[in-house]
């Protein structure tokens, strides 16, 4: 009697595996094809991530190149208010904004534009001031968005 029973319980599992086979192969290729996909998306991101992370630190040593101000390039700057004024209006920029800028107030962009002479300006501002020289206007206007 077990071994009717062994025999019918075989039969019904190799029908049951035949009956599943075309049900469930989609399913396994849909599967495989959706892992492999997972993994590329994996490498893009990573290689992404790396880009990103360059840029990132590229960008930083750009500014920080920008903003950094050796000594003979001060001593050799001569900015005067007409300089200033010229360049705020090149910038098309208001009291505000080129004070923002500057990062000073706008009290001293006005007394800059109203001194007569050579300005004797302090190192950070005198930096900053050189650096936006070599700005457009769209530039100037995007780097004011940042700040604020």
């Amino acid at each position: 009697m077990s071994n009717i029973a062994a025999a019918l319980k075989a039969e019904i599992v190799r029908i049951s595996r035949k009956e599943i086979k075309p049900v469930a192969k989609p399913l396994r290729t849909t599967g495989a094809y959706l892992r492999k996909t997972v993994a590329q998306l994996k490498k893009r991101i990573e290689v992404l991530e790396s880009e990103n992370k360059r840029l990132i630190s590229f960008y930083k040593n750009a500014q920080e190149k920008q903003s950094a101000l050796s000594p003979e390039i001060a001593q050799k700057a001569r900015v005067s208010s007409k300089n200033v004024a010229s360049l705020r209006r090149k910038l098309g920029l208001t009291l505000d904004g080129f004070s923002k800028l500057l990062g000073v107030s706008r009290q001293a962009i006005y007394t800059m534009e109203k001194k007569h002479g050579r300005l004797k300006l302090r190192s950070g501002t005198l930096a900053n001031l050189l650096a936006l020289r070599g700005v457009g206007r769209r530039e100037a206007k995007r780097r004011l968005e940042e700040i604020s």
